[in-house]
């Protein structure tokens, strides 16, 4: 990361805002994401050239807002304030509700479609390198067949193309988006594993939407990311349709036991 200067940002402001503007914006970006923890206080002083005392002062500015909060002996970790508003009514209306799995399906269609073009467009060699890192875990999960890898990867991956998209508000969306959408992931990629082939599918999925970003060829982009969430609501729906099945046949049997 380049050096921060103070110098670049507004001069009338006092430098504790400034530092507190700067940090409130990589949060923001997720270049230090929900939960995670700040570098430590001497190494953010040294990067942007001032004493640690005023560094503290934007600490504790970004803590009284909610943004942060401080362990003892361990620093400043972000917290999920940001999210809160995000979370207020999606989550119950999304939990509450029966047949939503293929809506939010639908919704996440049109908004991941986009932002693989947006990301196609405005993709820098670090957003390549975060989506591969995340595209090398998901080949490891499917080797070493562990679920919780497989959906944190999955879920990572369609971040970092919202992040590589260079639009706050789409990379808080995605963020908030995901995030309450971790459990139902994990939950689809276990019913979806029962289908034949599918995990090698998905694999072959992603791979193809990051080759079309890397070549930054939008429509292919966009295309691959619909063609993606398509398959998953169709190996869904035939999961679905297989249980119903076993269930009437369940039913059937236990029906023939009585006679």
């Amino acid at each position: 990361m380049m050096p921060y200067s103070v110098a670049d940002t507004v001069r009338q402001q006092p430098l504790s805002m400034q530092l507190a503007a700067v940090l409130e914006e990589r949060i923001l970006q997720n270049v230090y994401p929900i939960h995670s923890k700040l570098p430590p206080e001497r190494r953010l002083a040294e990067e942007f050239g001032v004493s640690r005392q005023s560094l503290r002062s934007a600490l504790n500015i970004l803590s009284t807002r909610g943004m942060l909060h401080a362990r003892q002996g361990d620093g400043h970790y972000v917290s999920d304030y940001t999210q809160g508003s995000f979370r207020y009514g999606w989550e119950d209306l999304i939990d509450g509700r029966e047949g939503m799995e293929s809506e939010v399906l639908d919704f996440r269609r049109g908004i991941e479609g986009m932002l693989a073009a947006l990301a196609a467009r405005r993709r820098t060699d670090a957003d390549l390198l975060r989506m591969r890192l995340w595209l090398d875990r998901l080949h490891t999960a499917r080797h070493t067949h562990d679920l919780d890898l497989r959906s944190t990867a999955d879920v990572a991956f369609h971040q970092a193309i919202a992040e590589a998209a260079h639009n706050l508000l789409f990379t808080r969306l995605s963020d908030g988006l995901l995030r309450l959408l971790t459990k139902q992931t994990k939950t689809n990629l276990a019913n979806m594993f029962d289908v034949p082939d599918v995990e090698a599918e998905l694999l072959a999925q992603h791979e193809a939407i990051y080759r079309a970003i890397e070549a930054q060829d939008e429509t292919a982009a966009m295309q691959a990311a619909y063609r993606h969430l398509d398959y998953v609501q169709a190996a869904l729906d035939s999961r679905h349709r297989q249980m119903a099945r076993e269930t009437v046949s369940c039913a059937l049997a236990e029906g023939d036991k009585r006679r």
